[in-house]
């Protein structure tokens, strides 16, 4: 199983990310506000906890932590691909700004939780198989 100081850098790694993101946004095309909005309350619910987890040596929350975020990503993923294919910022689509997200060990968490819950993931809960989106 991944180390906790594994996964707490590939979530600094996130964090700093979105920090980053928040930084150099200047302006917000109006027609793109919406997907823009969209985005950014997604990473709210995915980095919601990390500071707390971050904080703490709970490896069990540590690593639910971490299977959310990687869960979540993936399914911002097709959402903004489905949903928001035109929307831009730096001229960059919004699917290029969020693959810069770390997703390092979203296949041992999958694992994780599955064998923590016997639980099988699907690969996309979605009705639509997107081959750039598969890990």
């Amino acid at each position: 199983m991944v180390e906790q100081q594994l996964l707490k850098q590939d979530l600094a790694n996130a964090l700093n990310t979105h920090i980053t993101l928040l930084r150099e946004v200047e302006q917000i095309e109006e027609d793109h506000m919406d997907a823009f909005t969209f985005m950014m309350r997604s990473f709210g619910f995915m980095l919601e906890h990390a500071p707390k987890v971050m904080l703490e040596e709970d490896e069990e929350e540590l690593h639910y932590m971490m299977f959310q975020y990687y869960s979540l990503l993936n399914e911002l993923k097709y959402n903004l691909l489905l949903n928001y294919p035109y929307a831009r910022l730096h001229g960059k689509t919004l699917n290029e700004i969020v693959a810069a997200f770390p997703t390092t060990y979203e296949r041992e968490m999958k694992q994780w939780w599955e064998d923590s819950t016997g639980l099988e993931v699907e690969e996309t809960k979605q009705t639509i198989a997107i081959k750039e989106l598969e890990y």
